[in-house]
């Protein structure tokens, strides 16, 4: 029967679409359910592709601005068009879109356009997205919900005019005077950047005591300062009381409380809440078959991503942990495998990378030092300046360091955080080297080019086992 698959993803973010090349790769009858028109989730179309347009955009009006000078590069008139930025962002999505469409056809897997409901465990029915009549069903053997997630509201509040999420942030017509970020996670930095670099005022509220909390210390300490340093305003360990949408003023209020109990007020054009995000399963039909979710709406499963469904898998946001395209990915690739009876590698959720595109940008895998400290182990820490080397100084960027913490008996390395130039694409060295269980030396003994901003890598190695540095 045409409507019979060996596999269904419900989802086409990167975990479900890259799921379903996988599985037709690897000779499973395939189909994708999306209730969105086009592909590609929110990594794509809302939040990792767009934000890191808009993200390198502003960074090369806030060069030219500030440091173009130096290298003797001059503008009359220098100034920045906002809705081309916004036209620029929104063809390089569609393109990508285009190129999943193609994907999905090169690799022969069909593409149901509705909203995914289960029937049965081996069934769905495609609903239409507004009346959510059904359109047909279809029958597969497997099935990996890759549903995500949205941004989460606080209660009795709903995204709209003045309230924003990431999602409207994006989408914005104009660049806010003022704007008010609650949230000093990775989204809020980022997007607070953006802003900040186009001329806006932006202030950062977190509730926590630092903002980057799940990151090590000293990362959280210096970005601070950095974003400070470019007027940003960040404020710690304050308690939101209200936030209030002044109609006549066209303004929106956000009152707090400090832990003395000191209560303040900020107001903006905008507040955007960057405050986490929540388990997309809305009309999934989980409840018919009786899918296990724990108390947030995340979907349970065992060691090998399977629901207590066993022919039903789930992967990615949906399940919690990090929230990470790359995470998505990853979960998805080994559900895939394991449902063809492959005995893939378990993803080693400890050696996730995580980035934020700041300028510099910050990246980070491994142990935290407070996490090690936690365990009561034995460690080494090895940080060098960025500001010692000579491709620092050349690319005008010589903020930042690189830390890398070890075993002290074993010289295991045991995590890495990086701020600098680059530090996206440089964190894959310490990936790789924690998979392969390097030590510091191992890394060290490893010829690195010069000049680059892998060159950290080695001294922060030397530093951590022999407690000396070539260029410090």
């Amino acid at each position: 029967m045409n409507n019979v698959y060996d596999l269904v993803v419900i989802g086409s973010g990167p975990g479900g679409y890259i799921s379903a090349i996988r599985a037709s790769q690897l000779g499973l009858r395939t189909a994708i359910v999306e209730k969105y028109q086009e592909l590609g989730g929110t990594c794509l179309n809302v939040g990792c592709i767009p934000s890191k347009s808009l993200l390198d955009s502003s960074k090369y009006f806030f060069l030219a601005k500030n440091h173009y000078s130096s290298h003797g590069i001059f503008f009359e008139k220098l100034f920045f068009d906002f809705k081309k930025m916004m036209n620029r962002k929104n063809d390089i999505v569609k393109n990508i879109n285009r190129g999943i469409k193609f994907l999905m056809k090169k690799n022969k897997i069909i593409l149901y356009q509705g909203i995914g409901s289960f029937k049965t465990v081996n069934s769905l029915s495609v609903k239409e997205i507004k009346s959510l009549k059904e359109k047909q069903e279809i029958k597969f053997k497997y099935c990996i919900i890759s549903t995500g997630s949205i941004p989460s509201c606080f209660p009795n509040l709903n995204f709209g005019n003045q309230i924003i999420s990431s999602t409207e942030a994006l989408s914005l017509n104009e660049v806010p005077n003022k704007l008010i970020i609650i949230g000093g996670g990775i989204i809020g930095l980022e997007l607070g950047s953006i802003f900040n670099r186009l001329g806006s005022q932006i202030t950062i509220i977190e509730v926590m005591d630092k903002i980057i909390s799940n990151m090590d210390d000293s990362l959280s300490q210096e970005i601070r300062k950095i974003l400070e340093k470019s007027s940003i305003q960040i404020e710690t360990s304050l308690s939101i009381t209200n936030i209030l949408v002044e109609k006549n003023k066209k303004e929106i209020s956000v009152f707090v409380k400090s832990k003395n109990e000191k209560e303040m007020k900020f107001t903006g054009d905008y507040c955007l809440l960057s405050i986490g995000r929540t388990p997309y399963t809305k009309n999934l039909g989980l409840e018919n078959i009786g899918i296990h979710q724990d108390q947030k709406g995340f979907i349970l499963v065992n060691d090998s991503l399977q629901s207590n469904i066993k022919n039903i898998y789930a992967i990615g946001d949906v399940i919690g942990g990090k929230m990470l395209a790359h995470k998505a990915e990853e979960e998805g690739l080994y559900a895939v495998e394991h449902i063809i009876g492959q005995k893939p590698n378990k993803l080693n959720y400890d050696l996730i990378p995580s980035v934020i595109y700041t300028y510099p940008e910050v990246a980070s895998v491994g142990r935290t030092e407070n996490e090690i400290k936690k365990e009561k182990m034995e460690y080494n820490v090895g940080t060098f300046p960025m500001k010692v080397l000579g491709r620092a100084h050349t690319s005008g960027c010589t903020e930042g360091f690189l830390k890398m913490i070890t075993h002290k008996k074993t010289d295991e390395i045991l995590g890495v955080h990086i701020i600098g130039d680059h530090a996206a694409d440089m964190i894959m060295e310490a990936s790789i080297a924690m998979e392969f269980r390097s030590s510091s030396e191992d890394i060290y003994r490893i010829c690195h080019p010069h000049p680059t901003f892998s060159e950290s890598f080695k001294e922060a190695a030397l530093l951590n086992f022999e407690n000396r540095s070539i260029h410090m």
